[in-house]
């Protein structure tokens, strides 16, 4: 009898944390895409090789103001200038509700 209550137990506390873990980001439309490449930019340095991509997780704050959580690159100076050019820069429309994370890609292209 006292497997079985530890047994049950166990099972909860697996589904809870399989449930809460699955907190996957949310794409963003095209629209939200354009406006991030809008605030975005040329960036100041130079991409000579390869192109360069970024994936970038975000947030809308409730002022409507884009939080950046992650960005993830092969370059240090590719994350700093994302992180620099898009957190805090509001964001138009209603596409995108408050207080979920979203995922982009970012790239930057070799000229």
């Amino acid at each position: 009898m006292k497997n079985v209550k530890l047994f049950a137990v166990m099972a909860m506390l697996i589904a809870t944390n399989a449930l809460a873990a699955n907190n996957d980001p949310k794409p963003v439309g095209k629209t939200v895409v354009k406006q991030l490449s809008t605030i975005l930019g040329t960036p100041t340095f130079k991409v000579t090789e390869d192109d360069i991509i970024a994936n970038v997780r975000f947030m809308v704050n409730q002022e409507g103001e884009i939080v950046v959580l992650t960005v993830k690159a092969e370059n240090d100076i590719v994350e700093e200038y994302i992180k620099s050019r898009m957190n805090y820069k509001k964001v138009e429309g209603d596409t995108l509700k408050k207080g979920e994370e979203y995922v982009v890609d970012v790239r930057i292209v070799a000229k």
